[in-house]
């Protein structure tokens, strides 16, 4: 277990990774062409073309407004204005990149956005970019390999699985793809299983461990099973992402 995990964790933070030189590349690009134009575009359509995992990019302004955008099928929102999002708050305050929470996007999947300041060649700031990471696509095709499950149906010829969780409690992935976006510390469903919320908390204060706990198979399986588990860590930008992998022990 304890090698499957580390070697989720390897690929997940290398593409992670890879994601932010390239975000950081793009807004090193924009430095040059500026954030509107012909030019920002292409940035901004090479960035895409170039990186599967990501569905949206945008230039804002640094009073938070978007410039330009591109995205892929879905309709762009140039001249919204985005100040207030959590991400892009951080950088008109900071001038320093951001690493979103999980959120579910108007087009109906979850994203995470991956942001970076730019800056003039004299240092001035003028804006940003913002990218749309889709993270259960990122997940699945580092996930499914290694745990030989499908990803169109979820299931799985092994007893072993992998869930995805926030500081917060938020489920942001699971081979149960029914529990993606529910909160652990809040979610009845959880509530019935007090050694999974105390396992929980142990997951939230340590980056890394090993622990038992007792759920059901999955939500549409109730048959209540232990279940051992390794965790660890990934991230970027001080967001960290607990990466738990659990077996069947009965």
């Amino acid at each position: 277990m304890r090698g499957v995990l580390l070697q989720i964790q390897a690929d997940v933070q290398g593409k992670l990774n890879d994601l932010d030189s390239d975000v950081a590349n793009a807004a090193q690009n924009l430095s040059t062409t500026g954030l509107e134009g012909t030019a920002a575009r292409g940035v901004l359509r090479k960035l895409l073309e170039t990186n599967s995992n990501l569905f949206e990019a945008v230039t804002f302004s640094k009073g938070g407004k978007i410039i330009v955008a591109k995205c892929k099928g879905c309709e762009g929102g140039e001249g919204a204005d985005i100040s207030s999002q959590e991400h892009i708050a951080h950088i008109l305050q900071t001038k320093t990149p951001a690493f979103s929470k999980q959120f579910l996007l108007v087009e109906g999947y979850n994203g995470k956005a991956l942001a970076y300041p730019v800056f003039s060649p004299q240092g001035e700031f003028l804006g940003g970019i913002s990218t749309i990471i889709g993270p259960d696509k990122l997940l699945n095709a580092v996930v499914a390999p290694q745990l030989h499950f499908d990803t169109y149906n979820r299931s799985n010829i092994t007893n072993y699985s992998f869930w995805l969780m926030h500081l917060d409690g938020l489920i942001a992935y699971d081979r149960d793809a029914s529990q993606i976006g529910k909160y652990l510390f809040e979610d009845p469903l959880y509530k019935p299983y007090p050694s999974l919320l105390n396992l929980g908390h142990k997951i939230v204060a340590a980056r890394s461990g090993h622990g038992y706990y007792s759920f059901q198979v999955t939500e549409g399986n109730k048959r209540v099973v232990t279940k051992e588990s390794y965790w660890t860590t990934a991230g970027l930008h001080e967001r960290e992402w607990r990466l738990v992998v659990t077996k069947m022990m009965q």
